[in-house]
């Protein structure tokens, strides 16, 4: 081999060694992000199959009707992130109860303003729909 040989080898092998680091920095890096994301969908999964609330009973007045939710279940919801659906639209609700987060074992009281009949959808952080018909 002569000199050109020997240094084309340890440029071609200097180019390979710098492109393995970075495709392996690279390849780490994104499976540690999609292991995380898988990670956090598994939790979130968890959760939404150990969620158990029950719509416990509704008093309907003449503009409001008020929703009594009991947590059922072993996780603490925080109601500020739940939706609540009159026949199929959203409404804003109010919580009567004055507590953000919904304990176990806890209930807690909401209103809205709408009137009966009606189907209410009460839609938790999670995503499990609860209904009450109101008739």
């Amino acid at each position: 081999m002569g000199f050109s040989s020997t240094a084309g080898l340890t440029l071609l092998l200097t180019t390979v060694l710098i492109c393995s680091i970075y495709m392996y920095s690279t390849v780490d890096l994104t499976s540690a992000k999609v292991n995380d994301a898988y990670n956090q969908h598994s939790e979130y999964l968890k959760n939404k199959l150990d969620e158990k609330i029950t719509v416990f009973s509704v008093e309907n007045s003449s503009e409001n009707i008020n929703i009594t939710l009991l947590n059922e279940g072993q996780l603490t919801h925080e109601m500020a992130n739940w939706d609540v659906l009159y026949n199929g639209t959203p409404v804003n609700f109010t919580i009567i109860s004055g507590e953000l987060y919904l304990a176990p074992l806890e209930s807690a009281k909401i209103s809205i303003n709408a009137s009966s009949p009606g189907r209410i959808s009460v839609v938790s952080e999670y995503g499990n729909q609860y209904y009450y018909n109101l008739n």
